[in-house]
């Protein structure tokens, strides 16, 4: 037990009294992975859907009382393969919490993975693959098809589905979609979009920049990184 703790990668983020995050630690770069990039300077209520901020201000104001039990002051948060336990607390005199002044520190630990000695011994075993695509419609949540995906793209730390009928909220990263949709229709063409392939109209160029045009209300156009471009069009035998 000794020697987990020890080896443990703790994260740590802090916050501002506004709520914007201020720092945040290199054991936190590598726990939130690409979910870090652009975090300095956001707002952490528009890095969470709506229906969870409430959660998270719970969370925020159990962290300034002293008297809030330890389990008020964490949460646990699900990640591709793995899970995040978050723990709050105000780094600040009462009074300065009560002012909406204090500095927040939220730190991150990974639960349920084994020590570092015994990582390499443990095989992770491949995400599991998505039957549906779980969007937000109204006050509940709607299970799409993947094959009514016509492209995915990233909105912050979660996902816009774009289809035929519309644009929905998922709250799933683009990056745990990329692993657990089903690679043969869906590929990854920039840091932003994913494309089911299976609407792809057509492939444009302009400006030197290719893009994909898909099969939807408006033909909307998909644009393709260029460091992605080789692969794809080896891909689509162009």
């Amino acid at each position: 037990m000794d020697y987990a703790l020890q080896n443990m990668d703790v994260g740590l983020v802090l916050l501002d009294g506004a709520r914007r995050v201020l720092a945040l630690n290199p054991a936190a770069v590598r726990l939130l992975g690409e979910r870090a990039a652009g975090l300095v300077g956001a707002y952490l209520h528009d890095l969470h859907p709506p229906s969870h901020r409430a959660k998270v201000e719970l969370l925020l104001a159990a962290a300034g009382d002293p008297s809030a039990p330890a389990s008020a002051c964490s949460i646990m948060v699900a990640l591709p393969g793995r899970v995040l336990v978050v723990k709050a607390t105000a780094l600040a005199p009462a009074a300065a919490v009560a002012e909406g002044s204090a500095v927040t520190a939220l730190m991150l630990m990974e639960g349920g993975r084994p020590a570092a000695a015994d990582a390499q011994a443990v095989p992770v075993p491949p995400p599991e693959p998505l039957v549906k695509l779980p969007v937000e419609k109204g006050q509940g949540i709607v299970l799409l098809d993947p094959a009514d995906a016509v492209y995915l793209q990233a909105d912050g730390h979660y996902t816009t589905v774009h289809t035929a009928d519309g644009a929905f909220f998922c709250g799933l990263p683009l990056s745990e979609l990329e692993a657990r949709l089903d690679a043969r229709s869906f590929v990854r063409t920039h840091r932003g979009y994913i494309v089911n392939l299976r609407h792809a109209r057509a492939v444009e160029r302009q400006d030197g920049r290719a893009a994909f045009v898909m099969a939807a209300p408006g033909a909307p156009r998909v644009p393709v990184s260029r460091n992605r471009a080789e692969a794809l069009k080896k891909r689509l035998a162009l």
